[in-house]
């Protein structure tokens, strides 16, 4: 064999080798790459899971215990849930000031919060599995003499037929507001009320009563005029 047959020969096994080497790169990284898509795909099929109600609070609690500011205490009642989204506020014993005393045994109240599809925490799946559906969680939030405290989650309530907005926040007006529309149709301000900052039909919207009592409304989300009893139907969950 010639010099230069045995120099082509050096040559050709040289890229041999370095073929080899590329080769077994390839297998290497295309290895890493499916094992780190294996993991983010199980990761991301993973639900987020609900964790248990914790311990009541007063944290957030605006005017606690006595002269408690119910729409103010909303970005309280946010702190202990994971849901974004709020779908309803209802509150017993409102005084006329708008306000509620927590010692007094008709004084609480009660948050609505709500995800969208898909969002926030999901039912438990087998490891590795897809939702067959999306969820629209609900979590409700009380407010009681002990503070804040929240129901267990309920991570496989349905979503809504349609979608649905957010209720305003703050709303356009308040609990002081719709118990001055009381007084001026006569209701007696010595009383406590019920009220509800629900979706109606109509829109955003206020729902008054004086139980035993023929005091009863509800009014559009401003307090600017009241509602028939088709625009006052609840649309919201």
């Amino acid at each position: 064999m010639t010099e230069p047959e045995r120099a082509l020969l050096t040559e050709i096994e040289a890229h041999r080798a370095r073929d080899r080497v590329v080769g077994l790169m390839i297998i290497v990284v295309a290895f890493v790459a499916s094992l780190g898509l294996s993991l983010w795909a199980k990761r991301a099929s993973k639900p987020e899971v609900a964790a248990p109600p914790g311990p009541p609070t007063t944290g957030g609690v605006v005017g606690f215990p006595s002269a408690v500011n119910v729409l103010g205490s909303i970005a309280g009642a946010r702190a202990v849930t994971r849901r974004k989204i709020l779908r309803n506020i209802w509150a017993e014993g409102v005084k006329s000031d708008g306000t509620i005393d927590l010692n007094d045994v008709s004084g609480r109240a009660r948050y609505t919060f709500q995800s969208l599809e898909g969002e926030g925490p999901q039912p438990a799946r087998d490891p590795g599995t897809l939702p067959r559906r999306h969820y629209c969680g609900k979590q409700t939030v009380h407010l009681k003499k002990e503070g804040l405290v929240a129901d267990p989650d309920v991570t496989d309530y349905p979503c809504p037929t349609q979608v649905l907005d957010p209720l305003p926040e703050p709303p356009r007006c308040g609990f002081a507001e719709v118990w001055a529309h009381a007084i001026q149709a006569g209701a007696p301000r010595n009383r406590m009320a019920r009220i509800e900052y629900y979706r109606a039909k109509a829109g955003p919207a206020w729902r008054f009563e004086i139980p035993g009592s023929p005091h009863k409304f509800a009014l559009y989300g401003d307090c600017g005029r009241e509602l028939d009893e088709a625009e006052a139907f609840t649309v919201a969950p």
